[in-house]
């Protein structure tokens, strides 16, 4: 805001010389009358000290409105500029561009890729940093990094390993993440059930300590009087979508995966569906962390995986949304 001092003295000279100018008009005037008449010299004396006295009021009254408004007219400026300034910086904050970081499991990547364009087109402003990993090593990734802002995976006790160590808040169950068996295309060795991958079958399993699937693939065989059946596996590996990889490579016979999977690799394996008495369901768990530096975009993620389109992504590769 320019200074007002210089307008304010600009106005005082003003002032001073319409003061100047009204006394020597009055002092003149005072002369010329006191010389046509005959009033006694102390008479006159006294009207032309009344007379500039007048002047000198009228002219201070007037120097001090000048002063007063243009007062009243540069604090309004320096108001109105600022507020101008407040709503600059607010449409900045608005537009800036702010990234969130997500953990993601690996088998979630199609629909949540649909999601994070989604998320991206609605809330322009936020931008997805997007990490795929088994849920295990997203966990590491994250204890390492101390940063992210949304966690989200399959297993239920990766889950709850994060919330036990203080880096996750709480969590809000999203869809199913359901176990089945996926066997060779037109399933040669004819494996219908989870006791038809003892013996020879050269089975796939993710990483117990790397990956959902992996975990559940030996509590299953577990509950279900198999247990050890996971030492049989010929191929273990850190992700879901690398059991895929083996399957399409023939590495292996069989794996357990979860149906979501397997319904986008139709092409390469066929599906052998767990009876539900021998099953065990994964619920897909999402939560903002502790680390995250934007709480509030970390909570508007969250919520829009609820949605009614993230639904629709979530049903076309296969997961079935919570109810």
């Amino acid at each position: 805001v320019p200074p007002a001092t210089p307008i304010i003295v600009g106005s005082m000279i003003s002032s001073l010389c319409f003061f100047i100018y009204y006394i020597i008009i009055a002092l003149a005037t005072g002369i010329c009358y006191n010389r046509y008449t005959k009033k006694s010299r102390m008479e006159r004396i006294k009207m032309n000290l009344r007379k500039t006295m007048l002047s000198l009021l009228l002219a201070l009254t007037l120097i001090l409105s000048a002063c007063g408004n243009k007062e009243v007219t540069n604090e309004q400026e320096i108001e109105e500029q600022q507020q101008e300034e407040e709503e600059q910086q607010d449409t900045s904050d608005d537009t800036e561009q702010k990234e969130l970081i997500v953990y993601s499991g690996a088998g979630l990547k199609k629909s949540m890729e649909e999601i994070k364009e989604a998320f991206e087109k609605e809330y322009p402003k936020y931008s997805l940093h997007m990490i795929y990993a088994g849920s295990g090593q997203l966990l590491a990734q994250l204890e390492e990094s101390g940063k992210g802002d949304v966690f989200i995976v399959g297993s239920k006790a990766t889950f709850d390993d994060a919330m036990e160590k203080d880096l996750t808040n709480e969590g809000i169950p999203v869809a199913h993440h359901t176990p089945c068996i996926v066997v060779q295309k037109d399933n040669p060795l004819n494996i219908q059930s989870l006791e038809d991958l003892q013996g020879d079958v050269k089975l796939a399993l993710g990483d117990p300590d790397a990956n959902a699937i992996g975990k559940t693939a030996v509590k299953i065989f577990e509950k279900n009087g198999l247990a050890g059946l996971e030492d049989q596996a010929v191929v273990k590996t850190g992700t879901v979508n690398e059991l895929y990889l083996a399957m399409e490579a023939g590495n292996a016979d069989a794996a357990i995966v979860t149906k979501d999977g397997a319904f986008n690799n139709q092409e390469v394996v066929d599906i052998i569906e767990i009876p539900d008495d021998q099953n065990i369901d994964q619920i897909i768990t999402a939560s903002t962390l502790k680390t995250s530096e934007d709480e509030e975009g970390a909570q508007k993620f969250i919520d829009f995986l609820t949605n009614e389109s993230s639904l629709e992504s979530w049903n076309a590769h296969g997961f079935k949304p919570v109810k």
